[in-house]
Formats: C-alpha cells, structure tokens, sequence
C-alpha cells in the first residue's frame, strides 16, 4: 500500500534527503535493557518514529528516547528490518519529532571517491553532541562503509552505535556495530531506499512535504516550536505560556501579512511580569529575531496590539539547546572547526588542552547573511579569564592566544545582540617545542625566522665574542606584529632591549661585553605574525 507521507526528517524524494549538513548529530539517545545507543527522528503522517540499530533494543520491545532538550519519552518497537535496524513508534509530539532534519546529498558515490577522511557525531547522556574525527577504510559500493578512529588513543565505545557519520559536512551514513578496531556505517542511500520501501514511498507525486508546524490556534499548548497566527486590534492582549529552558535560544520569525497594516508588540515576561525583551512590529513586514531564556522556567508571550487591526503570523523555533551549547561532547582537539549558535544572552563552551608558550590562532570567517555581534572569552581552569574579545560576523577576524600555563582552558562565546552561526577555525600557531627547541642555536650568517604570538616567548642561543659586533637585519612581513627583542648574558643579565613591529624594517649592531653563550630572546607584544632577523659579523 502506497502512502503519503509528512515529511519532518527523513526520505524527501528518495535520494534528494536523507541527512542535513545542519544537524548535529542523532536526534535521541535510545536506551533499552540496559543498552544505550543513537537514534533520529522519522515523522510521518504526524507519527513519530524512531531508526535506531537493532542490538540497541536487545531483546526488549519498549524504548527509552531522550531528546537533546534531555526530555524523556518511550517507543515501542515498530519493525525490524534484515539489516540491524529497526523502527520505532514514540510517543514524540509532532512539534518535537523534527528537531534535527537530515538532508543527503545527491550523489553520495562521488563523495566518498574524493574524501577518505569524516566526523562521527555521537549525543551524549547530558544531550551535547561528541564528535570524533574518522578514517574510511573500506567502502563497499552498495550499502556499507569501514572506518576507524583518526587516534588510536580515541577508540569507539558503548553507546555510539546509531551515530551519524558525516563526510565533507555531508552525512553519508549510519554507524551499525564497533569494535576495538573501529566500525560498521550503513551507507545513507541504501538507508534511505529501505525505509522509503517500508513506509511505502514511492514516488514523488505521492509525496507531500511540510514546511511548517500546524498553526496554533490562541486556545491551544502553545511550545517552543509553535506557529501562532490570528488577528489582534489596538489595545488587545493575547497572552500565551511557553516552557523554555535556560540558554536555549528561540527564534522568532514573523511573516509579513498582506492587507490591513497594523503595529503590535511582542513582550516576553516571566512568571511576575517581570518585562524580558518588548520589541514593535508592523505586520507587513517580515522580521527575525532570538530570545534566551535567563532560566528553566514557564514565560508569557503577549501579543499588543498598538495601532489599528490586523492578522499576525509568528513562527517559533528552537534556535539551539543548553545542552548543545555548552554540554560535555563540547571538548575540542585542535586543529578543528566550531561552529556555535549563536543568540544574545547565550553562551556556548568549548574546552581544549593548551600548553604553555603555545599559541593557537583564532580564524573567525564572515558569516553571510544577517549580523550578529559576539564575544570570545578564554578562562582558564579556575575561572579566570585570559583573554576577551568582541567581534561582529560579517567581517573576517584573525588572533591568536598563547596559554600562559598547561591547562585545560574554556571557549566561552557569548551573544551580544541579534543571532546566527558563527564559523570559527581553530589552528597551532606554534608550539614551545618550536619557540625553545634545544636545536634552537645560531652563528654569524644565519636566519632567524618563525612565528610569534602575544605573550609568546622564542629563544635562540648564539656563541658570541667580547668586542665583536653583530649586525641584526630585520626584514618587513606584510602582517603588522609588535615583539620585543632581548639579548642575555651567561650570567642571564640584560644586555640589549628593544620593540619592533613585523611590518617595518630594522637594522641594530650589537657588541658583546663577555665572550660566552648568549640568550637571543623574542617576546610577542601584540597581535601575531612572523618574524625574520639575518645575523652578520659587523666587522
């Protein structure tokens, strides 16, 4: 029997969709005889289910599902398919089955042809999101792909089976079984046309697709992913009470209605009435904004009207999750790329291992679309904060950060006004290794050369003789640095001081007092570049 299906997250005619590039990971955590494992939402014809493996259930017939909102429902086991996975019916509403939309792409053969190399996105019990870089092994043309960890020091564990595995930002696929040497992924296309197959979706005539949550009328629940619409006069009230978790961001997107113009506002309150956020709108215009709850707590949102009458179209969505921004899968390695939402009132956390003398460089790339403002703050494990800057995102940034001990130091993105997405590289900059390295040692005719960054300190150690001049001959780099330049004595006294910026050229001749090892020291002072100084005998 053929059916039409309402589409929220999987199979949009046939290969067109199977994953999104914008979701994070699975959309539950399954649990079930004492198994956990991953799962992602299935909606059809307001029903919705669950795709999770089939060793994940064991041999129970009912399923614990935790969505990232760390809410709990249950689902009965629906079917189970020849390959290990299996479908389940939940008791999910309909307004929460499509938190994450999986779109794939089109041609997933040619994708895995160019890149050997993914990121396995695991949800993790506090609903944030692991995700553990990845080597293809094998690739078998039709349904299945090996993989292992990129670090052998990072193997797959209990729990990560039902993973999605993401390729060139693009999922290819589902993780089936692991083992110490790595695991199975069930390829998206194969995945796509079983279920299709199953639910009975065969053509794309027979496919309605929905775009936007069922409208809400003034008397019913309204939540966080609610669609309200009705008309409104000057001077009326509607309120409606909306549960919202703390640092969880709802977007606000406000149609523009044709007809009669009318100006209202938007007021969200707590409990006491105590005013949030109050912003004016004209209802022919459309508009976008976000809101972060300070706390978990139940809000009003009251619609006034302020001139004339109109109809007012509102759609609520949940922009990002608490347990996202700022969960425990939010430990980073670098080299990597965040890409944290960002609100005003949020804060995202990334924690990573720095090592002293050690600077990483901070890549912030322009966001198209609309600007948003935020702020990068590093604090180090007591809290205290080593760095804190300001950034819009429609311009491109470069900055570095030199860990001024070994620690584990916090990533803290915080929303300054309106929202999106940031896109953030992080790299090495350099390392101590390479700043104090003991083959760190120079004669006359040598290049000093490297990179710097603020607070970053290099040494090179050069044999000198009493009353024999050295000739240091900066060269000009395009990027403008400011460093300083030592010159110690065996005893460790200061014999020469003096800044420099990277972008100028500097010629010094220093004499040596004593004939002994001397300490040539660079010390970063302000922003972060590269230096090179060619040494001569002046003589």
């Amino acid at each position: 029997m053929k059916t039409t299906k309402t589409i929220a997250s999987l199979s949009f005619i046939s290969l067109l969709s199977l994953f999104s590039p914008n979701s994070y990971s699975s959309d539950v955590l399954v649990s079930a005889d004492f198994n956990v494992g991953q799962g992602f939402n299935y909606l059809v014809n307001g029903t919705c289910y669950v795709v999770t493996p089939k060793h994940v259930l064991g041999d129970a017939q009912t399923a614990n599902i935790m969505l990232p909102t760390r809410q709990y429902f249950t689902a009965d086991l629906e079917h189970v398919f020849d390959v290990d996975m299996a479908v389940l019916e939940s008791n999910i509403p309909e307004a929460q089955c499509n938190r994450n939309t999986f779109l794939q792409v089109t041609d997933l053969k040619k994708l895995l042809d160019v890149y050997q190399t993914g990121v396995l996105k695991t949800r993790l019990a506090d609903g944030s999101v692991l995700q553990s870089k990845i080597v293809i092994n094998t690739i078998d043309e039709t349904e299945y792909l090996a993989i292992k960890p990129e670090r052998a020091d990072e193997p797959f564990k209990q729990g990560y089976s039902g993973s999605i595995l993401f390729v060139a930002d693009q999922a290819a696929g589902v993780l089936l079984e692991v083992d110490d040497e790595g695991g199975v992924v069930y390829r998206a296309d194969a995945l796509t046309q079983m279920l299709d197959e199953h639910f009975g979706v065969e053509d794309t005539a027979d496919v309605s697709v929905v775009t936007d949550d069922a409208k809400v009328a003034d008397d019913a629940e309204v939540t966080t992913n609610s669609h309200l619409t009705g008309r409104l006069a000057q001077n009326q009230i509607k309120d409606h009470e909306v549960k919202m978790l703390e640092n969880s961001p709802i977007e606000f997107v406000l149609k523009a209605n044709e007809g009669n113009r009318m100006r209202y506002s938007i007021r969200i309150m707590d409990r006491r009435e105590n005013m949030l956020l109050d912003y004016d709108f004209y209802n022919d215009d459309p508009y976008n904004f976000a809101f972060t709850p300070p706390k978990s707590d139940v809000y009003i949102v009251r619609l006034v009207g302020l001139s004339s009458f109109g109809e007012f179209d509102i759609k609520m969505n949940d922009f990002a999750f608490d347990s996202e921004l700022r969960g425990q899968g939010n430990t980073i390695t670098i080299p990597t790329t965040i890409e944290p939402k960002v609100a005003k009132d949020s804060v995202a956390e990334y924690r990573f291992k720095g090592e002293s003398n050690s600077p990483i460089e901070f890549n912030l790339k322009k966001v198209p679309g609309q600007r948003f403002r935020f702020k990068i703050i590093v604090v180090n494990s007591e809290g205290e904060v080593q760095q804190d800057y300001d950034f819009y995102s429609d311009d491109n940034y470069s900055y570095a950060f030199t860990p001024p001990n070994n620690d584990t130091y916090t990533i803290k993105i915080v929303g300054l006004s309106s929202y999106g997405t940031a896109n953030i590289q992080i790299d090495q900059w350099v390392t101590d290794a390479v700043l104090k390295s003991p083959q760190n040692v120079v004669t006359a005719g040598d290049v000093i050369e490297g990179k710097l960054a603020t607070n970053a300190v290099a040494e090179y150690r050069m044999m000198m003789t009493a009353n024999a001049p050295i000739d240091f001959k900066f060269e000009r780099h395009s990027k403008r640095m400011r460093f300083r330049l030592e010159i110690f004595d065996e005893t460790n006294e200061r014999r020469y001081s003096g800044e420099f910026y990277s972008d100028d050229e500097y010629r010094i001749v220093f004499t040596p007092l004593s004939s002994d090892v001397h300490i040539i020291r660079l010390t970063g002072i302000s922003s972060h570049g590269n230096y090179t100084i060619k040494l001569f005998d002046y003589d």
